[in-house]
């Protein structure tokens, strides 16, 4: 029986987890899950990311996989202007029984301006589906109790209601201003909404509006010196009366022409502190962090979560023009 309160605390963590969005604390390794508007940015690349996030260590199954890929088109000698393609996945799974999926289909278009025309103003747009399933069949009750054995998984857990599924869709839109100066220093600027249309599930026969979340963020690179440069970054997203600001920033070493390592911490909310550490090797990145929760929940989850990316970049043939353009991509 005294099992009962910890699986129920459990399942309200997982249901307010979800409330509250998915998010990864590596948001600079999952550019289309902050900002439609990155899509294409990886100029001459088709860039492939792959995130997974623990929330909590100790407790089962909250976490969030994502996919994405993405690629540049309309490239040309004459003109800096293109537009961007791709495709984002993102998986969910919030305790015993809440899943979330989610399928988008993303653009850009990036428009080149300035005397040097060095200054990109962007606009990005995702449409897509968003699937919820409720599963109560997974969930360990007291019905499950046996006297002097534990809980038996194999006896019904008694929930009349087994399961409920809600598919909506959904769009997403963002807009973004980059520019990049010829001694390396880049600055990017961007907003972004997504669930523009606020669709409504239906569960158990009541309507749940999927809330409008509004995402500011911006960051730049600056060169120390040729071995060295400082990227500072800050994202903020409101939804629903909840607010969430996570400054941080990061020091990359160089090692060699298209190789870096690099160092930081972030926080978020001044209630968890996130240390980072990312390895770049030529077209290919991984990336590492922790979750280190101030809050009272930090006890029962050993203090937080662990979050891996990984990013690789197949290259592609074009004109000599957009080979130089391709190595000063904006990076968030």
């Amino acid at each position: 029986m005294k099992r009962l309160i910890p699986l129920f605390s459990v399942f309200l963590i997982a249901c307010n987890a979800y409330a509250q969005e998915p998010f990864f604390s590596q948001f600079y390794n999952a550019p289309l899950s902050v900002n439609p508007a990155f899509t294409g940015t990886a100029y001459g690349y088709i860039r492939t990311t792959l995130n997974y996030k623990d929330y909590f260590n100790d407790f089962e199954k909250i976490r969030t996989v994502a996919l994405a890929a993405d690629l540049s088109l309309l490239e040309n000698d004459r003109n800096p202007d293109y537009a961007g393609v791709g495709i984002y996945f993102q998986n969910d799974q919030a305790g015993q029984a809440l899943t979330n999926t989610k399928v988008m289909a993303s653009f850009s278009y990036h428009n080149a301006y300035g005397r040097d025309r060095n200054e990109f103003l962007a606009f990005g747009m995702q449409a897509g589906i968003d699937n919820t399933n409720l599963d109560f069949a997974g969930l360990t009750t007291q019905s499950q109790w046996v006297i002097g054995q534990g809980f038996d998984m194999d006896l019904p857990n008694g929930e009349i209601i087994q399961g409920e599924r809600a598919t909506v869709i959904n769009f997403n839109a963002g807009l973004m201003w980059y520019k990049f100066l010829r001694n390396g220093t880049s600055f990017i600027v961007g907003v972004s909404s997504f669930h523009l249309a606020q669709p409504k599930r239906d569960f158990v026969g009541e309507e749940n509006k999927l809330f409008r979340k509004y995402v500011a963020h911006g960051s730049s690179r600056i060169p120390v010196n040729q071995r060295m440069n400082f990227a500072p970054s800050l994202l903020y997203f409101y939804q629903n009366g909840n607010h969430t600001i996570s400054p941080g920033a990061a020091i990359e070493f160089v090692l060699q022409k298209d190789s870096y390592f690099s160092f930081g911490g972030w926080v978020r909310n001044f209630n968890a502190i996130i240390g980072t550490v990312q390895l770049e090797y030529n077209n290919f990145t991984v990336g590492a962090s922790y979750d280190l929760l101030l809050s009272s929940i930090s006890d029962a989850s050993r203090n937080g979560g662990l979050e891996i990316s990984l990013n690789y970049l197949v290259k592609r043939t074009y004109k000599k023009r957009a080979r130089i353009r391709s190595n000063t991509r904006p990076r968030l």
